[in-house]
């Protein structure tokens, strides 16, 4: 039976996708958009083969790659239910990892928004999407609420060893999950989650990202994805006509005002926030400044984790090795 710990995080806006091998290395996080689209056929001549991720015999394009084609991204729950569109972003993950792909089984640990994981029927929908698209890998599947995989990330080490803060460990841990559509807020009592704390608001990214994306698509004169207006929001420049450009004036204002939404949000829940020993954040939202800066004038002492973009997948591959390896 493998030992290696696989962490499939498939996001709204993003696949992250962290293993760490039967050695306890983490091997290369791979990251790419949340869409899907029906491979057609080559191109007679072409220098390039677009690689594709197969599926039942199907072959899929997956994230930028699908922009080619019928490209689809779901936002909703109906996601669960497609027998399609998660199973062919798990198996263009491992395609991605090469000659990994099938090779390096073990236990799987993903997640759902915290609500949605409440659900028994949500969490099974799930396994069977991700062993759909990755028959022969997961030895087995276990699903929680995602904002417990930042604390995951935070405390435990690579072979699933308790190393981090006492505090997370012993004391009271306010975690938000700051993602593409929705944004989570959960509770950790000395490691046991608060039921009553799990919830879920869509002030994910996507808003403030697609207000940006009219801006720099009537600024610069041309049609910029969703996909590269995040590239452009994380590099603060925009590739127009080959070349980077800067991004014009007040082009964060979404950004800000999405960062305050959120503040306002927590502060409902939680007050001052002075009942926690430690505040996470993480998600993609963690790594975007001016959403943080806003969190932080009414919760000061909340931390970023480590590669927050990736951290719920990292969270979730540490635990599945802890699981291994028991």
């Amino acid at each position: 039976m493998g030992t290696a710990g696989h962490g499939p995080n498939i996001g709204h806006g993003y696949v992250k996708y962290i293993i760490i091998d039967e050695q306890g290395q983490e091997l290369e996080p791979i990251i790419f958009p949340s869409q899907v689209a029906k491979a057609t056929h080559a191109i007679t001549g072409a220098i390039r083969e677009t690689p594709t991720a197969i599926l039942d015999g199907a072959h899929y394009w997956t994230g930028q790659d699908a922009e080619q084609g019928a490209m689809r991204t779901i936002l909703s729950q109906e996601r669960l239910t497609d027998l399609s569109f998660i199973p062919a972003l798990v198996a263009g993950a491992l395609a991605r990892y090469g000659s990994l792909n099938g090779s390096s089984t073990g236990v799987c640990v993903s997640g759902l928004p915290a609500t949605w994981a409440e659900s028994a029927d949500k969490c099974r929908m799930l396994g069977q999407r991700l062993r759909a698209g990755a028959p022969d890998v997961y030895t087995r599947i276990t699903v929680i609420a995602e904002p417990l995989g930042l604390a995951y990330a935070a405390l435990l080490s690579n072979d699933g060893q308790v190393v981090g803060d006492s505090a997370i460990t012993s004391g009271r841990v306010g975690i938000v999950d700051l993602g593409h559509l929705t944004v989570d807020r959960s509770e950790l009592l000395r490691l046991a989650p608060v039921r009553s704390s799990l919830d879920t608001e869509t002030l994910g990214t996507k808003g403030p990202l697609g207000q940006i994306r009219a801006r720099l698509s009537a600024h610069f004169d041309r049609t910029f994805s969703l996909a590269e207006t995040d590239q452009a929001v994380r590099l603060g420049v925009a590739k127009v006509a080959g070349k980077d450009q800067p991004l014009p004036q007040g082009w964060d204002i979404p950004l800000r005002e999405n960062g305050q939404a959120i503040r306002d949000w927590l502060v409902q829940a939680w007050g001052s926030g002075n009942q926690f020993d430690r505040v996470l954040l993480g998600g993609g939202g963690a790594d975007v400044p001016q959403i943080v800066e806003a969190i932080r004038t009414s919760f000061p002492r909340a931390d970023v984790v480590e590669r927050p973009q990736t951290a719920i997948a990292r969270g979730y591959a540490r635990l599945a090795r802890r699981m291994a390896l028991q």
